[in-house]
């Protein structure tokens, strides 16, 4: 039998939906009710991920929510290959990890929670030890994962919250969702100055996911004994850092990635923010695509153009 999938059939091409094999019932196959898209799948389908190097054909997609047999859901991530989440089906037994949904919780966000809100919260507890009280700024907090960690940070009981994000008209998006405050860095050279502005007792942690030319200007919040947590680097892959700026204050630079924790700590950690999640704590706006227009769905990841996470649904979503 087959099932209809977005197949990968040449490395570096947008996938394209098709018919696939259906796996096997010993696979533990399950349907698949929703899928999220990430930045690390346009990483899989080039080649990129050295954990993940597929040959073609394969299906696209990491991370997903299948319906079980009894009727619950089941957030995974990676299944065996050359399977993928992008797809009708999906075999959960040689997935690399996976982890129970809540009642309640509507499996689209529960997709939507995966890669990006694992970041959020494991960057904020496993690596960056928040503790209740502690000032926090994010840098990229109009992003999938900083409006996870605006939220998180709040629900966490941290003190205040402040969000750097790209534009003025990007301001709206973390205060929405609890921060204290939040700053521009349209205009780098006056980054530091805007800050002390909102900051004047500066900070204890900060979450890093744009580095570039924002990092370093941050660091004029940074407390002493101050965490900065790297994540990402949607500023650019470089950053220019003054030395005295962090050493002379004792500021620690934690490099973060999801990867680095095992797959029983990220399955614990994903359970966690689905409860917060399911009692309302934490909200993730998504937009839902059929499983039919993956590849249009592709192309806007690529270009960057998604507004809100982009989820691909199946009809047994809607069964």
């Amino acid at each position: 039998m087959a099932v209809l999938a977005a197949v990968v059939r040449e490395l570096g091409s947008e996938p394209v939906v098709e018919e696939f094999a259906d796996p096997a019932p010993e696979m533990g196959a399950a349907d698949v009710v929703a899928a999220a898209l990430n930045p690390v799948d346009l990483a899989v389908v080039n080649g990129q991920i050295p954990f993940r190097r597929l040959t073609p054909p394969f299906v696209a997609g990491l991370e997903g929510v299948a319906r079980l047999q009894d009727g619950g859901h089941r957030y995974f991530f990676a299944p065996e290959p050359p399977f993928g989440s992008f797809a009708e089906s999906v075999p959960l037994a040689g997935a690399e990890m996976s982890a129970a949904v809540p009642a309640g919780l509507d499996p689209d966000v529960a997709a939507a929670l995966g890669v990006s809100g694992l970041a959020a919260h494991l960057s904020l507890t496993a690596t960056g030890g928040l503790v209740g009280g502690e000032d926090v700024l994010i840098l990229g907090a109009d992003g999938q994962v900083g409006r996870v960690a605006v939220q998180l940070a709040r629900a966490l009981g941290a003190g205040r919250v402040i969000g750097v994000v790209r534009d003025d008209g990007s301001r709206r998006v973390p205060l929405a969702l609890g921060a204290d405050a939040a700053v521009s860095s349209t205009d780098v050279d006056g980054l530091a100055e805007r800050l002390q502005a909102e900051a004047p007792d500066g900070v204890d942690l900060i979450l890093d996911l744009v580095w570039g030319p924002v990092v370093g200007p941050s660091l004029a919040v940074a407390r002493r004994n101050a965490r900065v947590v790297q994540i990402g680097n949607s500023g650019g892959p470089d950053a220019t850092l003054n030395a005295p700026s962090f050493r002379n204050r004792g500021v620690r630079f934690l490099p973060h990635s999801n990867f680095l924790f095992t797959a029983a700590d990220r399955a614990a950690a994903f359970e966690e923010l689905a409860a917060r999640a399911a009692q309302g704590e934490v909200e993730v706006e998504v937009e839902r695509v059929p499983l039919t227009g993956a590849a249009e769905a592709h192309r806007r990841l690529v270009a960057g153009a998604a507004k809100r996470k982009l989820v691909l649904t199946t009809t047994s979503g809607t069964d």
